[in-house]
Parts: structure tokens; sequence; C-alpha cells
């Protein structure tokens, strides 16, 4: 066996050990991958035998040959029944995570897609728990002077309360110094295509009505908040930075952030206090 050989199938094995599989039994087999596997974000199951997948959602079920791969650091189990797709079905190839995980995407054109993750059916509880990893909270901010700004999160129509004027998709809202004033961008992505789009400048009036907005809102107290779990679903994100050196960061993923726990409706009416399209 030569050196690259060695070293690929180390690389299959170190990343199997991360995972607490102790072995790999032939080509694309481990003992420890056998049995029932559920998906945190949905209904949809895995089933190993030796080196058989068989993948069932509701009354659909399939059964694939599976072999493992690593590249650049990354272990995937892929199909093996045929050399021109690695994918099972819908869902691409499975990656096996350094959590324990096995992850993939549903392959879906001009649009997301489901995000798969599987666990063992006794991890489910604790996949699902919201953890707090807040820090460095309750917080006062004592400057108004805002160096930069940043909001994101993901409008599914309506979500946190939003009227029918803000389009789905995903939002992106940031005002930084640029050339001794001040450049606001604000973007709705939606499903493969923009939304909404606005860049221009704003005054240093409308910088230091937003920090007095911040104020205004509470959002202050919030400072360093942040929790999640391992449901996808894409939270919220605010950040800003003061010239005194102060930061506000509040944040929230997965099911955490399935409510705001500061007012984004009431930010986004600020927003529109700028000359922004209407959705295309």
């Amino acid at each position: 066996m030569n050196g690259k050989t060695w070293k690929r199938l180390l690389a299959i094995v170190a990343g199997l050990l991360a995972l607490g599989f102790g072995s790999l039994a032939g080509c694309g087999k481990s003992s420890h991958l056998e049995g029932h596997w559920v998906d945190v974000n949905g209904e949809t199951t895995l089933d190993f035998r030796g080196n058989e997948l068989t993948v069932t959602f509701g009354k659909w079920t399939e059964t694939y040959r599976f072999r493992v791969e690593t590249g650049e650091g990354v272990t995937y189990l892929e199909n093996a029944g045929d050399k021109t797709d690695r994918s099972f079905g819908a869902m691409s190839a499975l990656q096996v995570g350094d959590d324990g995980a096995l992850t993939a995407h549903e392959m879906i054109l001009d649009d997301e897609g489901h995000y798969y993750r599987f666990v063992r059916p006794e991890a489910l509880e604790k996949e699902l728990a919201i953890q707090d990893l807040s820090k460095d909270a309750p917080k006062t901010i004592d400057s108004r002077d805002v160096e930069q700004f940043s909001l994101s999160f993901r409008n599914y129509g309506g979500s946190y309360g939003l009227s029918r004027r803000w389009p789905a998709g995903s939002y992106s809202w940031e005002i930084k110094r640029k050339d001794g004033g001040w450049q606001m961008e604000f973007r709705v992505m939606g499903p493969s295509y923009i939304a909404m789009d606005y860049t221009g400048t704003v005054s240093a009036a409308y910088v230091a009505g937003l920090a007095q907005r911040i104020e205004e809102l509470g959002i202050p107290r919030y400072n360093g908040y942040y929790k999640k779990n391992n449901v996808h679903r894409p939270g919220y994100s605010l950040t800003v930075k003061y010239a005194s050196k102060e930061r506000l960061r509040v944040a929230a993923e997965g099911s955490a952030a399935e409510s705001c726990v500061f007012d984004i409706p009431a930010l986004l009416d600020y927003a529109d206090q700028q000359p922004l399209p209407p959705p295309f």
C-alpha cells in the first residue's frame, strides 16, 4: 500500500473516530452506523445495514448501497450504486459531522430546500433543547456615536409581525462610515433572486436617530443574548459598533429565533425613512 493510499485511509478513519466510530469494516461499511437515525428537522429516517442505506419518508422508501469518501478533511457517505450521482434521491451526499450527526441538503432548484440533520433517536431530545449561550448581558451603552450597524434575519412572510410591505426573503441592512460620510445598504434576497435592493448615502442625523431608536426600543438591555438549538432555522443577528469601542450584539438561531426579543418591525419602519424601493 503506497503512502497516498495510507493517508487516504487514515483520513477516513480519523473522520469516523471523531464520531466515535471505532472501526471501518470493508469499503463503505461501519458497524457504528448500523441501525436507525432520525431527522431533527423532519420525518425522514435512515436505516443502515452493512453497506446498505434505506431512506424512508412517509410511505416512500428506497434502499441504496453507500460508500465512504473523504476530501479536504471532510468525510461523506455517497451513493455507491451510481458513479455519476452521489446523492440519495433528492438528498445530497451525507456529510459526517464532528458532532456525530449526518447532514445533507435537499437538491431543489430556485429554493433553499430541506436541511437534513440525522441523529440517533435517543439524541433527539438534546438536539431540540434550546441552549442559552448568552454572555455579557444585560448591558447599557453609554455612547450614541454609531460606527457601524448590521441587522440580518429571515422573513418567511409575516415573520416577527412584519407587514406585507416587507417581502419574504433573507434581510441584510448595514450602515457604515465611508469617505467621511455614511453609506447604507438594504437588501432582501428571495429564493435565487433579489427581492429588494437599496444602496445610498445617509446623513449623520439619520445615524444618530437610529442610535436613539435603538435606545428607545430597549435593545441594549439584551446585549450578549444568544440562544440556539440544532433545528435548522435561520436566525437573526443585530450588531452595533460604537465610537467608544462599545459593542451591542443580540442573536438567536434555530427554534430560539421563532420570535425576536427586540422589535424588528419598528427598526424596519426607521429604515423605511430612506427611499427604499418597492419589492421587485
